[in-house]
């Protein structure tokens, strides 16, 4: 195909003179050989069109999150349940290597001492030592407390796996611990404190009125079944390794966990763990930050305090 080309004139003065001359330039549409092109307009979204997509991503992403936070919690619970059970596990077979006693039970000074156990006060062994607190105290980050023979009976069985004594839905830190970069602190589960031998036998009347379970043989009532002995504790009420509650006592001494969408997590002296869901005074208390001191009171008739109660112990 020939090229195709535009002639036009243009009036330009000559060099030296004053009159203008035409002059005549081709300007080539065309090169030679080449074909013409169309530009091809592709349809666009309207503003209209593009509000309907957003609405409905929208739309999905509202329906689709819930969904995904309840599977991320229900995964939390599942590795919740398997640690109370390994501890559960832990427990039998320590049992089983010492005339079937439970793992000792300490608390208050003897907990906070973080003494080893061949300086315990008292000739105190307990499944786990510590101080958990919201300050900077060490206790809360020391793994030592959990994993090291000197300071936890339960260590040797678990292979001193410390993720084994947190709920994963336990992940609450205080300004102050996040200020120092923690993003949790060690344990989260404490021990029925009326299971195994501790200071809660030498302990004042309104904690020493139930029985207290120093061996496995022992249980008969609760059944093993029904006899918890692992909780996950509230943030705000967990200290020591134990946690308490008395029979003659209607209102929360220490308090279970709520964190799995108001419920919280047990194991049971037969090796079974479930977790259970409140339904009254056991959903009141949010994390604070603060540490509890008591004081949450129940009626006679509150179903999630009598729950606990029938499954901790029994009056003396």
């Amino acid at each position: 195909m020939p090229a195709l080309s535009l002639s036009i004139e243009v009036a330009s003065p000559l060099a030296g003179t004053g009159s203008g001359r035409w002059l005549h330039t081709a300007v080539p549409l065309l090169p030679a050989g080449g074909t013409i092109r169309h530009r091809t307009f592709l349809p666009a979204f309207t503003l209209i069109e593009l509000l309907v997509v957003i609405a409905i991503i929208a739309l999905l992403a509202a329906m689709l999150l819930p969904a995904l936070a309840r599977a991320r919690s229900k995964a939390r619970a599942i590795t919740c349940l398997s640690n109370t059970r390994q501890l559960m596990q832990a427990t039998h077979l320590y049992s089983s290597d010492n005339h079937e006693y439970f793992p000792m039970n300490a608390w208050g000074g003897v907990a906070l001492s973080g003494a080893p156990m061949s300086g315990s006060p008292a000739s105190y062994f307990p499944w786990v030592m510590g101080w958990l607190t919201w300050d900077a105290s060490t206790h809360n980050t020391n793994r030592f407390y959990l994993i090291n023979d000197e300071y936890s009976l339960l260590a040797r069985y678990l292979g001193k796996a410390h993720e084994i004594f947190r709920c994963p839905a336990d992940n609450q830190v205080s300004q102050e611990q996040r200020q120092l970069g923690w993003t949790a602190r060690v344990r989260s589960f404490s021990m029925n404190g009326a299971v195994g031998r501790g200071n809660k036998v030498a302990a004042s009347s309104v904690l020493n009125c139930e029985k207290v379970f120093e061996k496995t043989t022992d249980v008969n009532r609760p059944s093993p079944a029904s006899l918890w002995v692992f909780v996950d504790e509230h943030p705000d009420s967990i200290n020591d390794g134990a946690l308490f509650n008395a029979q003659s006592y209607f209102g929360w001494i220490e308090l279970p966990s709520n964190l799995h969408n108001g419920a919280g997590g047990f194991a049971f002296a037969d090796g079974h763990s479930e977790i259970k869901k409140w339904r009254a005074s056991a959903l009141s208390r949010k994390v604070t930050f603060h540490s509890y001191r008591g004081g949450l009171r129940a009626t006679p008739q509150d179903p999630d305090l009598l729950w606990m109660l029938e499954r901790t112990s029994y009056p003396r």
